[in-house]
């Protein structure tokens, strides 16, 4: 036991001198900075025309890094495991296998993207950015497994947060290259907000069963007229907005346009998007 007490004594003196030689100052401590030497050397645009419809998913061989600034939000789950990215060319949907993207990806974050070796391919005639997997032998643009395959591929350019004005949109403005870019629609309404079948207001989507629903969209303007089924709102059963009902007024609404071969697709990142405060007009 005495000698126990000894060595323990013994090692005392040496432990206090080394802790007083060592200098501790947090203010030393680097906060994380996301920064990137990383540089666009093509646009949204430019990378979209690689892809030809109907010839099924193409790699990407060459080094081609497209930069933009993040327009989605999947923070009230209208969109799942994907972003959307914006240049002054285009938009783009970039599919990555992670939920909570807006921890890491916030609106206004500017990313860039590494390409090579990456798929582009299309859903519904809408062009998609990922990698592939086999559907029952036909070969779809997945999601990017993983954080090590992300952060490959995609880096944050900054901590800065980059508005971006929304497109304010008129009916020829309907068209393959405005997809995946953050638009707005003046001056509209729903058309039918009541359910013909329990007589109760529409709900955003189907939050009891979890199904995806679209909506129609209408102007109220007579010279400005999208033809019946060309627009729809469309919001996911999971999003945690669904049960809300629809609201009935008139007004602008702002979100991501997306498409499905000829319907062309509103996708809000929450009902903060939707400013329909203005009265009902009679159609």
């Amino acid at each position: 036991m005495k000698s126990t007490i000894n060595r323990v004594a013994l090692a005392l003196p040496l432990l206090t001198m080394l802790l007083s030689c060592a200098k501790y100052n947090f203010d030393d401590v680097q906060q994380a900075v996301y920064g990137t030497d990383l540089k666009a050397n093509t646009t949204i645009a430019d990378l979209k025309k690689l892809y030809v419809s109907g010839n099924g998913p193409v790699q990407i061989s060459t080094d081609l890094v497209i930069g933009g600034v993040v327009t989605s939000d999947d923070r009230a789950g209208n969109f799942y495991k994907n972003l959307f990215l914006q240049d002054s060319t285009g938009g783009i949907e970039l599919k990555l296998a992670r939920t909570g993207l807006y921890n890491d990806y916030r609106r206004g974050q500017r990313i860039l993207v590494r390409c090579k070796g990456l798929y582009l391919g299309d859903y519904g005639e809408q062009i998609q950015l990922g990698s592939i997997y086999s559907n029952s032998g036909v070969w779809e643009i997945g999601a990017l497994e993983g954080d090590v395959l992300i952060n490959r591929h995609v880096e944050r350019d900054g901590v800065d947060l980059h508005e971006v004005t929304p497109l304010e949109m008129n009916p020829a403005m309907l068209t393959p290259e405005n997809v995946g870019k953050l638009v707005m629609f003046s001056n509209m309404q729903i058309p039918d907000t009541m359910s013909l079948a329990t007589g109760s207001r529409l709900t955003y989507a189907d939050a009891v069963n979890k199904l995806t629903q679209n909506i129609g969209l209408v102007s109220v303007v007579d010279t400005v007229k999208y033809a019946p089924g060309t627009l729809v709102l469309r919001t996911s059963g999971y999003c945690n907005f669904a049960a809300q009902p629809v609201p009935a007024g008139s007004g602008s609404i702002t979100g991501i346009l997306t498409r499905y071969r000829a319907t062309y697709q509103l996708v809000i990142r929450d009902p903060n998007d939707v400013h329909f405060t203005q009265p009902r007009a009679k159609l």
